[in-house]
């Protein structure tokens, strides 16, 4: 593929997701408000460490393979009933091993916390088998819709069951498990899946491919997850429940920055393993690189100028605090996202085992970093702490992926960004206040100077 098809495909595949995953974000971000108002700070970090529990049980209780199904479906090795009828059959097999298990943690749990842990889990299980599937088959409009249907279902329940019946927590569960169910019924009568499934296709030695590739990634997995979320731990055993809402509601603002990264990774994840065989493939991860290190720079520069009315914007006053502990927050989102970019290299190269080497060594360092840390400085430390955990992990994979992929970072350019991004959270703690906007602005201006005007002069040339 030329140079400016393989960049006009990933800018397309990228309009695409954003289109979905815009819609979803922004309903997301819009009933935080809500969400602020109708649960306590407490409520808030329940809610938020059952989630949190979600996401690392998926991928155990899946054997990750909806991972495989999608990198699979990208090439010809098998078809697509195949890949579906044993996908589903893995799945549904661990869905049960969900309920056997949900049955017995209502001794620890309680009933009603383990039926909705159980259901919950179980749901999730589906919906990232079918979307996977449907994205890897190219499906990709299906898969931006179902999200915006998930995210609307989800803001509308959530309205009837915390603001009219007051359900509290509950409601905020019973929501999510509704939501999903209609996100997981859509999926399967628009893509008329149904057609995909065939009895017959089950076979050990396409299970067996699956697995190969997809069980190294539970423990990768199991380590990111526990990377990224490994502070909320520390935090409720140093600090309690009420801190680790203000956590919770302070993780809101960077997860605006993910937004545009998890777009870019679900059409990136497909030109990654598409452009792997290119003879030119390490010139292009190099430029993609480091066009996403600079607008990610230029993204934190301007949620800062903008972070504390922002924050007294959407957040109830008691919440309003939680500002101070998004700039690092931030740094360290912008580093777990450049890492996560060199993790699909090991993706498209099938290194599942050597992804999983460097997610270990990231989840010990953010533990050592985030039980010294917090206890020291606080809520700051678990984003001074997340953020050393990821550069390290960043630093480490460049250095790794040499071997298959070589990406050359522009040092030069993230040293420069990293001393205007501390010269602008200085400028947040400015006593007067038109001291302190009119040195957020002139930052942001040398940021966007740094990092756009070189983009923009590559791109008019291509």
């Amino acid at each position: 593929m030329s140079t400016s098809k393989r960049y006009k495909k990933l800018f397309g595949n990228s309009m695409m997701f954003a289109l979905g995953n815009l819609g979803v974000k922004l309903i997301s971000f819009l009933m935080v408000p809500f969400y602020t108002y109708f649960l306590s700070r407490s409520d808030f970090g329940t809610v938020d460490l059952f989630m949190t529990m979600i996401a690392m049980l998926t991928p155990i209780a899946s054997l990750s393979v909806f991972d495989a199904v999608f990198r699979f479906t990208l090439d010809d090795t098998f078809t697509k009933e195949d890949l579906f009828s044993n996908g589903l059959i893995l799945t549904l097999i661990g869905a049960g091993i969900v309920g056997i298990v949900a049955s017995f943690s209502q001794y620890g749990l309680g009933l009603n916390m383990s039926l909705f842990l159980g259901a919950m889990l179980v749901i999730n299980l589906l919906m990232s088998f079918l979307n996977n599937f449907i994205r890897g088959i190219g499906h990709i409009k299906l898969f931006a819709i179902s999200g915006v249907v998930y995210a609307l279902v989800m803001a509308g329940l959530s309205v009837i069951f915390l603001w009219q019946l007051r359900l509290g927590v509950f409601g905020y569960l019973w929501a999510t498990i509704l939501s999903g169910l209609t996100a997981i019924l859509l999926l399967l009568s628009v893509a008329r899946l149904g057609r995909y499934f065939v009895w017959q296709k089950r076979s050990k030695r396409t299970m067996r491919a699956m697995l190969q590739y997809s069980v190294p990634l539970i423990p990768n997995a199991f380590a990111w997850w526990f990377t990224t979320d490994a502070a909320r731990f520390f935090i409720l055993f140093f600090l309690g429940t009420s801190a680790n809402g203000l956590y919770a509601v302070a993780n809101k603002i960077p997860a605006l920055l993910t937004i545009f990264f998890s777009i870019f990774t679900q059409a990136w994840q497909i030109s990654a393993v598409e452009e792997y065989q290119s003879a030119t493939k390490s010139a292009y991860f190099t430029t993609v690189f480091n066009y996403l290190m600079k607008f990610s720079f230029v993204g934190i520069a301007g949620l800062l100028v903008f972070l504390q009315p922002l924050m007294r914007l959407i957040v109830a006053r008691d919440f309003y605090d939680a500002w101070q502990i998004v700039p690092f927050l931030l740094l360290a989102m912008v580093f777990s996202n450049l890492s996560g970019f060199l993790g699909t290299t090991y993706i498209a190269a099938q290194k599942t085992s050597l992804l999983m080497y460097t997610t270990f060594i990231g989840m010990g360092l953010n533990v050592i970093f985030n039980a010294g840390l917090i206890p020291l400085i606080g809520l700051n430390g678990a984003g001074v702490g997340s953020a050393l955990g990821f550069l390290l992990v960043l630093i480490i994979r460049v250095y790794n992926t040499r071997r298959f992929v070589a990406v050359a970072v522009d040092w030069l350019g993230l040293m420069s960004n990293l001393v205007l991004f501390f010269g602008m959270v200085g400028a947040l703690y400015l006593d007067n206040y038109q001291l302190r906007w009119l040195s957020l602005g002139v930052l942001f201006m040398v940021v966007v100077g740094l990092n756009i005007r070189e983009v923009v002069a590559a791109l008019k040339q291509r």
